[in-house]
């Protein structure tokens, strides 16, 4: 297995882990559990797209797909998940900012790779 894949499952633990926090035990985020959602996912984006950009038989646009695929699957399953921890819920809404968390990672590392493989030709 190698590290880019590796950091994605143990990302995708992490919130795992926090997803299994029953509701009551959690800090209050008032309104800004969108964000939240977003930014954490996000990151599991960026994970993804790092990951998918290194296999060099697929494209760009195919790496990207899976990623924002993938992100918004475990966004789905994450929703699921919660449905079952005490004092939790699944919410649309969520997975809707887990998708677009994920989109907007797996473009913003797309775009940095893009920079850089530029910058590094000259």
């Amino acid at each position: 297995m190698n590290i880019r894949l590796a950091l994605c499952i143990a990302y995708a633990g992490v919130i795992f882990g926090t997803s299994s926090i029953p509701g009551n035990r959690l800090p209050n985020i008032s309104g800004n559990d969108y964000l939240v959602h977003f930014l954490e996912y996000f990151a599991l984006g960026a994970l993804l797209m790092w990951w998918r950009l290194y296999n060099s038989s697929i494209s760009k646009t195919v790496a990207m797909c899976q990623a924002i695929f993938l992100g918004s699957l475990y966004g789905l399953a994450d929703e699921i998940h919660q449905y079952f921890v005490p004092n939790r819920y699944a919410d649309p809404v969520d997975w809707v900012a887990d998708t677009m968390g994920s989109a907007v990672g797996a473009i913003a590392v797309l775009a940095l790779f893009l920079v850089f493989s530029k910058r590094s030709a000259f």
